[in-house]
């Protein structure tokens, strides 16, 4: 079974993915509405998409485009969801001056990024900002992502366990095509 979920190998997507379907393989799309299409094309069997976080509230424009969809919603999967602050080997959190992540993670992290004072910076998904960060070899950038992304991307952990509260749950639909 393939399931499809919105952003890179290592996003809260592809956790929720393993999470409710252990023997699946999950397939990142570059965001929710290609994880949507997919489903819909018979590419992937089902897809998981996150429509509200315990802390943030609901995705914008999440409610929306699975209404003008022909999928429908089979079950609510609940993901507990625990950011790190993610940098390249050697980077001490002192260094940080911005720290990038999909916009609800952001959101979810507001009490760390005012305590260290760098600059939030939007991206599409967690993971892809993980391995942005990577990729950059700045000592000046870090990210907020998963574990799962730490260990993909070889990022070390400036920062464990930094989102608001420790019962942060991301709520995610599962679909299937109609």
């Amino acid at each position: 079974m393939r399931i499809a979920y919105g952003g890179h190998p290592g996003a809260f997507g592809e956790l929720a993915c393993l999470g409710r379907f252990p023997d699946a393989e999950p397939v990142g799309y570059r965001d929710f509405r290609a994880a949507c299409d997919a489903l819909i094309a018979g590419t992937c069997d089902r897809a998981v998409i996150p429509f509200e976080n315990s802390i943030a509230g609901a995705v914008p424009g999440v409610e929306q485009l699975l209404a003008s969809l022909p999928v429908t919603r089979l079950d609510v999967h609940p993901q507990p969801v625990v950011f790190h602050c993610l940098a390249v080997p050697g980077t001490r959190l002192e260094e940080v001056e911005v720290v990038a992540s999909h916009p609800m993670a952001l959101a979810e992290c507001t009490r760390f990024l005012a305590q260290i004072g760098a600059r939030a910076e939007e991206a599409g998904d967690t993971a892809g900002a993980a391995s942005e960060v990577a990729e950059a070899r700045q000592f000046t950038r870090a990210a907020l992502a998963s574990t799962r992304a730490a260990q993909l991307y070889n990022l070390d952990v400036l920062a464990a366990d930094v989102q608001d509260t420790d019962d942060n749950v991301t709520y995610f639909a599962v679909l299937r095509r109609d």
